[in-house]
């Protein structure tokens, strides 16, 4: 194994941050686990490079401690790592913050090893550092840091944020003997569902984007008409099981439910869901030609996007704000609009536009490696965590990603506002704009064990109906199976 020696000299200056797994060669017999944070994510190489600038800052306020940043894939990459360290099955080591999503939370919850961050988030106990802010009086002197945040902090979280990870969320946590006020994870960042649309084919065709799905379909029939992108698709959406989740919520359809006796929903009398699968059926077919998904093109429908409807491409595209980067147009060829996702006219005729909010959390583990000062740990990590929810760190975070921050003084920097006023020539600043501007619609399915199970399940449904492979009930009925249900 390669050994890392960290100077307490260097501590406050070096980045420690591992991009490979730990197993692989990054902690060892020399890391003083009692005062290094383990911090597992699932970021790609730009956005490894940006969080450095937050260990940084950390390891500057607190000299003797550093993080080691490791990155494991995807998203359930980095959860069936965290659940084989949790089981012991990572030769004794367990990250103490990592990436997260609810339903990952909700299989941790089964160790009893997430820690229930309320206590820190109010704790006013003070800890030692260097004040490494050079307009202050104390600049480069030992200052005391508050660990908790202050009532003030805490207002300026986005609230759906925030609420995502409470303990009210997640089916069974009293079993796993968390309180009801229990906080399982911090929000870090988050990306939604937008509506990527070219702006060129819809100003010759006298269209403008559409706001609710009638509109989309309506839209749909009249660029198929004109001779010129007849061999185009319409629609493309990136996410079968969003779309299905998506259309649950704004039509209360039913989906999932926390009752732990009955969490799945999507196959009692669901009428008018299985209409729709039967429309998206039609729609698909040759006759039609109207939408694609990921798996039925059988890769991101952003490539078809890019390629523009005159190349057999797409004129609309779903995917993730958090995305965009992928949705940049080819050079002189046509410009790229973003708005929110279309939405279902209602009875009364208002339309509801709820739409899914993803992005990673944070969550924390109990301290692994047998260290004596877990509880000394534990604030550090949250100070850690701190640094990474900074609002100036959140903004300049999202202006390379694509996901929104977790808090609204972010929105405030006269740097993140001259950012979104580039929404008409950057497409990501674009995407964080009509994210942003979605946020009042956000949602989030409830979490627990299986969640996961179903949002497979019912992507395979619209994939399954669409190609003609089974009929909506009998795709209901299979996917109601495979979640367990009876």
């Amino acid at each position: 194994m390669k050994k890392r020696i960290v100077s307490l000299a260097l501590a406050a200056t070096m980045t420690v941050a591992c991009m490979t797994p730990l197993l692989a060669g990054c902690g060892d017999e020399t890391t003083d686990y009692e005062h290094t944070i383990l911090f597992y994510s699932s970021q790609g190489k730009d956005l490894q490079e940006k969080t450095v600038e937050a260990i940084n800052s950390f390891q500057a306020k607190y000299p003797g401690w550093k993080v080691e940043h490791t990155t494991h894939g995807g998203y359930d990459d980095v959860k069936d790592k965290i659940s084989a360290d949790l089981q012991g099955q990572g030769g004794g080591l367990q990250p103490d913050v990592a990436y997260c999503y609810p339903d990952h939370v909700a299989q941790y919850l089964q160790t009893e090893q997430v820690i229930n961050i309320n206590n820190l988030i109010n704790s006013t106990d003070k800890v030692k550092g260097v004040d490494t802010n050079p307009d202050s009086e104390t600049y480069n002197q030992e200052i005391e840091y508050t660990v908790g945040y202050s009532k003030d902090d805490l207002a300026d979280f986005t609230k759906s944020f925030w609420e995502e990870g409470t303990a009210t969320n997640y089916s069974g946590y009293e079993k796993y003997h968390y309180p009801a006020d229990a906080m399982l994870s911090l929000p870090f960042v988050k990306s939604t569902e937008v509506l990527y649309y070219n702006e060129k084919v819809l100003k010759e065709l006298n269209l403008t984007p559409a706001k609710t799905w009638t509109e989309m379909w309506e839209q749909a029939a009249k660029i198929k008409a004109n001779s010129k992108y007849k061999a185009a698709t319409v629609l493309g959406y990136d996410s079968e099981a969003n779309w299905f989740i998506n259309m649950c919520k704004q039509n209360g359809w039913g989906y999932t439910d926390i009752d732990e006796n009955n969490h799945f929903l999507f196959n009692k009398d669901n009428g008018p869901l299985k209409e729709w699968l039967g429309t998206l059926k039609n729609y698909y077919s040759a006759d039609y030609g109207y939408i694609t998904t990921q798996n039925t093109y059988g890769s991101y429908t952003s490539a078809l996007f890019v390629s523009g409807p005159e190349e057999g491409g797409i004129v609309y595209c779903v995917g993730s704000s958090g995305g965009a980067s992928h949705q940049k147009p080819k050079p002189n060829t046509f410009t790229a609009g973003v708005t929110s996702i279309p939405g279902s006219v209602q009875a009364d005729g208002t339309v509801n536009s709820s739409v899914i909010s993803q992005g990673p959390s944070l969550v924390m583990f109990n301290a692994g490696h047998g260290v004596s000062n877990a509880d000394e740990k534990a604030k550090m990590t949250f100070l850690f965590i701190k640094e990474l929810l900074d609002p100036v760190f959140q903004a300049s975070f999202s202006k390379i990603s694509g996901y929104n921050p977790c808090r609204e003084s972010a929105y405030e920097l006269k740097s993140y506002q001259d950012f979104l006023e580039t929404s008409d020539e950057d497409i990501i600043a674009a995407a964080c704009k009509a994210a942003m501007e979605s946020r009042k619609d956000f949602f989030v399915s409830p979490a627990f064990v299986g969640s996961s199970t179903a949002r497979t399940q019912v992507g395979n449904v619209i994939q399954y109906v669409m190609k003609g492979q089974r009929t909506p009930e009998v795709a209901l009925n299979m996917a109601y199976k495979n979640c367990g249900g009876k």
